[in-house]
């Protein structure tokens, strides 16, 4: 099917530019994600800390255990506040393109969402899961054939995993576009998981050509914004250093990262909302034609 590329993208950043229901909830997961920062700052603060204060070795194991215990629960609950989420932008992005006059509340996209909530959660693990079990196979093998060629095989195989990248992204594509079909055409896991398949199969040079612009294009930009703002997070450290504290380091370093928090949620949400709106939209023009597209729950739509 030929797809106006161009037309999906301008119709996703006006869903994305206009609709700014859909910046709260984006902004929820912004704040959400935010908390990783200092949950990865703050390991390299240990062997500081233990050198410049007068803790003792069992006291600071325990703030080691009490640390890993807050990661585990951060990326369980990850998972479940992403679903509905990314539910809820989805829901909001079909009434968005629908063109409805009601004004949908965040509250109420979040509870239109409860219905899909553990189907979209069980493609979301199976694609954590699947992938996982993918690259932890492509390592393992890359390991073994490190230490049978004593090294060699590291560098003969290093342009080898540049080609983990396409199955990396090729698979979120995947996992999307079965999400969207959870969610809009009401379909099983089983169901949807084999949707996306044959999106992704049947139109592979479109796909492509969209995920160079949603992910290479989009990271690219808001990687060049990123990075410049997380220098201060690499200067904490030296705050405490000779057995004393620094205290403009750690004050610029503080002040900058309580800037960078705001300014991260809203790269983030922007990006999180123009991703999801083309995918979707996406879906519904390979799916349906334009006077065709339904409403959340049909399934008239053929694969």
């Amino acid at each position: 099917m030929n797809l106006e590329i161009g037309e999906v993208l301008s119709r996703a950043w006006q869903i994305t530019w206009k609709h700014k229901v859909l910046w709260i909830i984006s902004i929820v997961m912004g704040l959400f994600t935010s908390i990783l920062f200092p949950l990865m700052v703050s390991p390299l603060l240990f062997p500081i800390l233990m050198q410049n204060s007068r803790m003792h070795g069992s006291a600071v194991l325990v703030v080691m255990i009490g640390l890993v215990i807050a990661v585990a629960l951060f990326f369980l609950t990850l998972y479940p506040i992403s679903v509905l989420v990314q539910t809820s932008i989805t829901l909001g992005v079909l009434n968005a393109n629908e063109d409805k006059p009601e004004n949908l509340s965040s509250r109420d996209l979040i509870q239109q969402s409860l219905p899909f909530f553990w189907r979209v959660l069980g493609v979301v693990v199976l694609y954590a899961i699947g992938m996982g079990l993918v690259m932890f196979g492509i390592q393992a093998i890359l390991l073994l054939l490190t230490l049978v060629t004593l090294g060699l095989a590291a560098l003969c195989m290093a342009p080898v995993t540049l080609l983990m990248y396409p199955l990396l992204y090729g698979s979120m594509v995947w996992m999307e576009q079965a999400i969207n079909g959870i969610i809009v055409d009401n379909l099983t896991i089983e169901a949807a998981v084999r949707r996306g398949w044959g999106l992704l199969r049947n139109n592979l040079a479109s796909v492509t050509l969209i995920a160079l612009v949603v992910y290479f294009g989009i990271g690219l930009v808001t990687g060049a914004l990123m990075v410049p703002m997380m220098v201060p997070f690499f200067f904490v450290p030296f705050s405490f250093l000779e057995h004393q504290t620094y205290w403009p380091i750690l004050s610029i370093s503080i002040l900058w990262i309580l800037v960078f928090i705001p300014l991260f949620v809203f790269i983030s949400g922007f990006s999180l909302i123009f991703t999801k709106s083309t995918w979707v939209l996406t879906y519904l023009r390979f799916t349906r034609s334009p006077k065709m597209q339904l409403l959340p729950g049909t399934v008239e739509a053929t694969s």
